[in-house]
């Protein structure tokens, strides 16, 4: 016997590291095929209903521009007004038109709270596709919930008016 240790050759360690390779490169491509399904489903509560008082849009070319004028809120604890001033401004592309709103609310107890939302209006195969991406900010101990929350919203149809059930992403 010999004390002496066998080097391997570059080929072999190629080859073993090639086998090392193919092996994590097929492990890791049936879990992005498993990655394809859902673990669970996406879970929503109802939040609160928006309704806004909108202006006449203002045309900019391919931007439209909707003066907020007013309008309400409200859902399981909490409502109130929405403060004149805000916009809804429409940039059309592609077909569909992109969302970019801001405005601020204040609950009937005081307290203010900007909200921006962005989202998608759209002719789709079962219809209008209109849905919003809303986010809260204030400074309101009461309402923190809504500054670290995901929120969705989906439009609804009243006479005149632009609204939205908003929901909480559980």
């Amino acid at each position: 016997m010999s004390d002496t240790k066998r080097i391997p050759s570059r080929l072999t360690l190629i080859g073993k590291t090639s086998a090392i390779a193919i092996a994590a490169a097929a492990l890791g491509f049936s879990q992005a095929s498993a990655a394809q399904t859902a673990a669970s489903a996406l879970e929503t509560e109802f939040a609160l209903e928006l309704v806004l008082d909108v202006d006449p849009q203002l045309n900019a070319g391919h931007v439209r521009i909707a003066p907020v004028t007013g309008g309400t809120f409200g859902g399981p604890g909490i409502s109130g007004t929405v403060h004149p001033g805000g916009a809804d401004w429409i940039t059309q592309v592609s077909g569909h038109n992109s969302l970019d709103v801001r405005i601020t609310l204040e609950t009937d107890d005081g307290a203010i709270i900007f909200m921006s939302y962005t989202g998608v209006l759209g002719q789709g195969p079962g219809g209008l596709y209109w849905r919003v991406r809303p986010i809260f900010s204030t400074t309101s101990e009461e309402y923190d919930w809504l500054n670290h929350t995901v929120f969705i919203g989906k439009n609804k149809q009243i006479a005149g008016k632009v609204a939205y059930d908003i929901f909480r992403v559980l």
